[in-house]
């Protein structure tokens, strides 16, 4: 539970200097639990801008390595995938077209709460939004 409060949400390890790299290095991890966070942190770094931000190829990358294995992966990994190409497919026109690909492929990732009353998690849904697709300029 700890790992997740450090790397989710805006958390600690999200601000710090070396997230893309803390990052990349969780997602390539045998550990599910690193893979997780690491999949946290990559959605953490989606939302930065400016000098701080990872360029696209970087991205474009990742939704490569999601696509190759979110089909292998624990619920919980594959929610912090899910949750990564989200925020990646956000960025901009081409990474958005990117992740829809991905998430199409995929479907709404179910899983299980503690209430048992979630719907799937859909990123098209998030990906396809009104209000993304007039900011990315896509139709």
């Amino acid at each position: 539970m700890l790992a997740h409060v450090f790397a989710f949400c805006d958390a600690t390890l999200a601000k710090t200097s070396f997230v893309v790299e803390l990052a990349n290095r969780g997602v390539r991890s045998d550990d599910p639990v690193r893979r997780d966070c690491g999949y946290g942190l990559l959605y953490e770094a989606s939302k930065f801008s400016g000098k701080r931000a990872p360029d696209e190829a970087f991205f474009l990358a990742c939704v490569k390595r999601i696509a190759d294995t979110i089909g292998t992966e624990s619920e919980k990994v594959r929610l912090a995938m899910g949750t990564a190409l989200m925020g990646i497919g956000k960025r901009s026109a081409v990474l958005n077209q990117a992740a829809l690909k991905v998430a199409r492929a995929v479907g709404p990732i179910e899983f299980t709460s503690a209430s048992g009353k979630c719907e799937p998690f859909d990123v098209v849904k998030h990906l396809t939004t009104d209000l993304l697709k007039k900011k990315l300029g896509v139709r």
